[in-house]
């Protein structure tokens, strides 16, 4: 008996369960499921059969699932007993150790490898509804049954994969004759300052810094190896919400605290350290919401950190319940900035209601603000707040300067949110971005293969885990010089930028040196079209 496979919708037809085999249906025959015609199916692999166990007596075809990716291998299928492979034998997607995969004991083969198991997609409907008519989409099918299935609704890892307007559709206008670029090899200057009104400000080699990803989301070698190619690029490092991790600070040149509400890491020892404290207000993929880390990466040294028991998740509180006014921000501000001895004190906001911020931060006396736009990553966020919230990088950035120039507010602005490449820095620079702050560009060059699987605590690279095992997949020196490497080349690709333009100087870009092919941007943005 033969089983063919609808290639739309993925119902199968067993000639062993129909009374008619599938070659003598009629021609105009279609798929009862969703009406392809009889054309559209082709023959798969026969269904469940008995296979040799290891120990030589036969038994039924099991299937086995990755924990850390959700691929399956199914007996059925490959025609070899999971318990044959090799000790050595790795996950073909992600590289997971054979002895982590987990027997889906109350899930019948399927005859295909590869396809998710219920604890990935569709929220258990393959043990509530026949395993032949399950579609996945990996979309809002899935979640809605996801849903339904367990009333809960889905996280997310990472940036939202819906369409979000991009730096890619902005271009950036090379020299030619009426504005002539600069000799190749010219010196261009590209050094920057956070904090020109601040008693002692920081200054960088770049304008690109690392953005804040906290020692709990990430690994101490992971934020270590981040920091150290900060340092080896003449850059920053930023501590994200989880506190201070010592040996992170250590290995920086230049670090920014970031000020939370649960008072992580707060000290005379960490504000003698840092170089400047960022007060954290919002954060683009979950705006209006506190920070949250699974209990399952909750180990003892983060839990001793953030002053919470191990094992337990940890819920950030939304707001800061001392700020109500923005004499309650500028009290705070000033606080700080006594405290770290005229260091230089940010504020962040997540992009929403960009203006009405502006105004209130433009009473506290703040030296630099930093905007988190859409298009950004999280190690962990509600998936339809990510996806249904904050205003788009590239719009964000354009209100922000027009606000700030017109209201006489000279904080250096920084954007981060989405951006990854030199080019992506370049325009905003142009846009009238002082510096950038890159996330997820930092953790590719580490290592990153974006397997969305960051608040799983399982990342197979050992870059999201506290995991001691996965971590040790990463190695510290190697990471280093990666993340560095990446940096410089960015910063080298920088100074191109401004030499094909005609500028000594990264930060003399301006809106006249970029057109854009998207009629949105260009009207609310002042850039001109092509």
């Amino acid at each position: 008996m033969a089983r063919y496979q609808c290639t739309l919708c993925g119902w199968i037809y067993d000639d062993a369960d129909q009374k008619v085999p599938f070659d003598s249906l009629p021609d105009d025959w279609v798929c009862p499921v969703c009406g392809s015609p009889k054309s559209a199916f082709k023959r798969i692999a026969d269904g469940p059969k008995n296979v040799p166990a290891a120990s030589g007596g036969p038994r039924a075809p099991r299937r086995y699932q990755c924990p850390t990716c959700g691929w399956i291998y199914d007996e059925a299928f490959e025609g070899v007993p999971f318990d044959s492979l090799p000790d050595d034998w790795v996950c073909i997607m992600c590289g997971e150790r054979k002895e982590n995969f987990i027997l889906l004991e109350d899930c019948p083969p399927s005859g295909q490898s590869g396809q998710p198991g219920p604890e990935h997609h569709g929220g258990g409907r393959d043990s509530e509804f026949d395993p032949s008519l399950i579609k996945h989409d990996g979309g809002v099918l899935d979640e809605i049954h996801e849903m339904a299935a367990t009333g809960k609704s889905p996280g997310q890892a990472m940036d939202t994969l819906l369409p979000v307007p991009k730096f890619d559709d902005i271009l950036i206008l090379g020299g030619q004759l009426a504005h002539p670029p600069l000799d190749d090899g010219a010196p261009v200057n590209i050094s920057t300052v956070i904090g020109t009104s601040a008693a002692r400000p920081m200054v960088l080699d770049n304008p690109i810094f690392i953005s804040h990803m906290s020692f709990g989301a990430l690994s101490a070698t992971a934020k270590t190896a981040l920091a150290m190619g900060a340092s080896a690029a003449g850059s920053a490092m930023c501590s994200g919400e989880g506190g201070a991790l010592p040996a992170e600070m250590e290995a920086s040149d230049h670090y920014i605290f970031e000020y939370v509400p649960n008072k992580y890491s707060v000290s005379d020892a960490t504000f003698g350290r840092c170089s400047a404290v960022e007060i954290k207000i919002g954060q683009g993929t979950k705006p209006g919401m506190g920070g949250h880390l699974p209990g399952a990466k909750v180990t003892p040294a983060i839990a001793e950190m953030r002053g919470k028991p191990p094992g337990q998740d940890i819920q950030s509180p939304s707001r800061f319940p001392e700020i109500n006014s923005p004499e309650d921000l500028r009290d705070m501000v000033s606080t700080l900035r006594e405290r770290t001895g005229g260091k230089p004190i940010g504020v962040k906001i997540a992009a929403e209601r960009i203006e009405d911020d502006l105004e209130f931060i433009s009473h506290s006396g703040c030296d630099f603000i930093t905007i988190d736009g859409r298009g950004g990553a999280t190690g962990s966020s509600p998936k339809f707040l990510r996806d249904a919230s904050s205003v788009p990088t590239v719009y964000a950035l354009a209100r922000a300067r027009r606000y700030m120039d017109a209201h006489g507010m000279t904080q250096e602005l920084v954007i981060t949110g989405g951006l990854r490449t030199g080019g992506d820095c370049a325009k905003a620079i142009a846009m009238g971005a002082d510096a950038v702050a890159l996330a997820s560009g930092p953790l590719i060059a580490l290592g990153c293969q974006r397997y969305r699987a960051c608040g799983s605590g399982r990342c197979p690279m050992g870059i999201a885990t506290q995991d001691p095992e996965l971590e040790s997949r990463l190695d510290l020196s190697k990471g280093a010089v990666r993340v560095g490497n990446y940096l410089k080349a960015l910063s080298e690709e920088l100074r191109v930028f401004a030499r094909v333009t005609g500028h000594d100087d990264i930060h003399d870009l301006g809106l006249d040196d970029l057109c854009t092919t998207d009629s949105d941007i260009a009207a609310a943005t002042g850039i001109r079209h092509a």
